[in-house]
């Protein structure tokens, strides 16, 4: 019988690590991307520094009734939110909606991981705990 050589070891470790990161569906990956991301300012249920994000999906920008820190700029950008006004806005927040706030921090550049959260945000998770006690 012959032995493994460490590398080869450490190469096999490696490569069994990427593929399970790979095989966790889109929504799990949404959801970390969105605690990562977003979970600093939004939740799904509760308005924090930014609006709930509950019902998002047919949504116009800006609508939240109780939220009051919408800039007249969302407010009056025209915005329905679909899969596809929200992947370009968190493309490029200020492209699409120049003078937003989201502008600062919201950019997601990569398209998998907007994929993902737009799933993860999709299924509309209802936990509170991000909310404010």
């Amino acid at each position: 019988m012959q032995l493994v050589c460490p590398q080869v070891l450490a190469v096999l470790f490696i490569v069994s690590n990427v593929c399970n990161a790979q095989s966790k569906s889109t929504v799990e990956r949404g959801h970390t991307l969105f605690r990562t991301n977003c979970g600093a300012c939004h939740s799904v249920t509760c308005n924090r520094q930014g609006p709930k994000l509950e019902s998002l999906f047919g949504r116009p920008a800006g609508s939240v009734a109780d939220f009051q820190q919408y800039t007249a700029e969302l407010k009056a950008s025209g915005i329905v939110w679909t899969d596809e006004t929200l992947d370009a806005y968190l493309r490029d927040p200020n492209k699409l909606v120049p003078g937003t706030t989201m502008a600062a921090w919201g950019r997601v550049e990569n398209a998998n991981d907007r994929k993902a959260l737009i799933a993860y945000m999709r299924r509309e998770d209802r936990s509170a705990e991000l909310c404010p006690k």
